[in-house]
C-alpha cells in the first residue's frame, strides 16, 4: 500500500512537471511566433532602397563569379550565379546557357562568391537550356558548402523586377536597376521591391526565366 503511494505521488509530480514543461514550450512558442511577426511587420514598412542598404554585406555574399571548362580549355566560360535558400536546403543557380550553349556542354564549374578569395566546386543537379521560349536554368548543390543564400518571391508577393545583382569580378555594377540590365550578366539574380528573387537573367534584352521554374525543378528532385 506503502509503494503503490508513492508511486502515486511520484508520478503525479512527474505528469506535473511535463505540464510545466509543456506551458514553458507553448510560452517560447508564442514568443518566437511574435518577434517573427514583429520582425515582418517591421520589414514591411522598409523601402527597397532600405533593404538593400541594411542588407548589403549579406547580399553580397549570395552572388557568385563562376567558370567552367571545355575540353579543350580551362576557364573557357565565365558567368554570374547566386545562392538560393528553398526547403532549408541551400543551391547556387545560374543561367542554363551557362552549362550548354550552341552544342559546347561546360564541366569543371567553380563558383566564388563576392566576398570570398576562393572557389569551390559543386555538383550539377539540374539544368535546362531552352533559350527559345525562356526556361532557361542550372542548379548546383552540395551540402556542407553553402551556407547563406536569397529567398524566393512568394506567390502572394509583387512578381514586378525592380534589381539585378552582378559579381564584382567581372567588373559590372554590384546592385542596379533592372531596366539597366546588359550583356555579359546572365545567371544574375532578379530581385522585386522585397529583395527577394523572382527570376534569372538570361538576355541583355532583360528576358528572364522565372525562377518559380528552378522551384518546381527542386520539388521533382527533391520529391
Amino acid at each position: 500500500m506503502v509503494s503503490s503511494l508513492i508511486i502515486f505521488f511520484a508520478f503525479r509530480n512527474l505528469s506535473g512537471q511535463i505540464e510545466k514543461y509543456n506551458k514553458n514550450i507553448l510560452d517560447i512558442s508564442d514568443y518566437i511566433i511574435g518577434l517573427n511577426e514583429d520582425f515582418n511587420r517591421r520589414t514591411s514598412k522598409l523601402t527597397s532602397a532600405e533593404l538593400l542598404i541594411n542588407n548589403t554585406n549579406p547580399i553580397l555574399s549570395t552572388v557568385y563569379y563562376g567558370t567552367a571548362d571545355t575540353e579543350e580549355l580551362e576557364g573557357a566560360q565565365d558567368f554570374t550565379a547566386f545562392s538560393l535558400v528553398y526547403k532549408d536546403k541551400f543551391y547556387v543557380i545560374t543561367a542554363g546557357h551557362c552549362v550548354e550553349m550552341d552544342g559546347e556542354k561546360y564541366k569543371n564549374f567553380k563558383f566564388k562568391a563576392n566576398d570570398n578569395d576562393y572557389f569551390i566546386s559543386l555538383k550539377l543537379i539540374d539544368y535546362k537550356n531552352d533559350y527559345t521560349n525562356n526556361i532557361d536554368y542550372a542548379i548546383f548543390y552540395d551540402p556542407n558548402l553553402i551556407r547563406s543564400g536569397l529567398y524566393p518571391a512568394g506567390p502572394d508577393e509583387k512578381q514586378d523586377p525592380q534589381y539585378i545583382l552582378g559579381n564584382i569580378q567581372r567588373d559590372l555594377n554590384f546592385i542596379k536597376r533592372y531596366k539597366d540590365a546588359k550583356e555579359g550578366e546572365s545567371g544574375s539574380p532578379i530581385l522585386n521591391s522585397k529583395c527577394h528573387v523572382v527570376g534569372i537573367l538570361i538576355k541583355k534584352s532583360g528576358v528572364y526565366t522565372p525562377i518559380s521554374e528552378v522551384l518546381d525543378a527542386l520539388d521533382k528532385i527533391n520529391d
